[in-house]
């Protein structure tokens, strides 16, 4: 069971490290998790919800009042998806500290599980919330261009 904490411990060092990697500048897609607010070929790529590595909100012509508002909507959604990604870390934390007791509680190891389920849940809502009030930012014509 020691191992398997040891492989949890690593996936939630990569996790962190693309998630720190995805805190590029702009909107649209990038290196990690949640970059902007679309997919690059981190973790979340191909799944459908994003904008996509070609379909970049920066190739579009948008009014210096959407890329305003955009601009807006994604620095809030960043602020609290950066408060749960700190929160989820601390929880991921002691998940991995559960793992690596001697007497592994499997109830208590469940109930952890949730709780770091629970603050991805919450990441991924945003994210497409994030989606939906951009969209209603963009003219029609614009939304087509990224395919929607």
């Amino acid at each position: 069971m020691k191992q398997l904490g040891w492989k949890v411990g690593i996936a939630v060092v990569g996790m962190a490290a693309g998630m720190v990697l995805a805190q590029g500048p702009g909107y649209g897609p990038g290196r990690g998790w949640m970059a902007g607010y679309g997919p690059g070929p981190g973790m979340m790529a191909g799944s459908g919800y994003g904008y996509g590595p070609r379909a970049s909100l920066s190739r579009l012509d948008l009014s210096d009042e959407q890329r305003d508002r955009i601009t807006a909507l994604q620095d809030q959604h960043r602020r609290a998806n950066w408060d749960r990604m700190s929160e989820m870390r601390a929880e991921q934390l002691k998940l991995r500290g559960l793992y690596r007791s001697d007497s592994s509680d499997t109830n208590a190891i469940a109930e952890q599980q949730k709780k770091v389920d629970a603050l991805r849940r919450q990441m991924f809502d945003s994210q497409l919330a994030a989606r939906n009030e951009i969209d209603a930012v963009l003219t029609p014509e614009q939304r087509k261009q990224l395919g929607r």
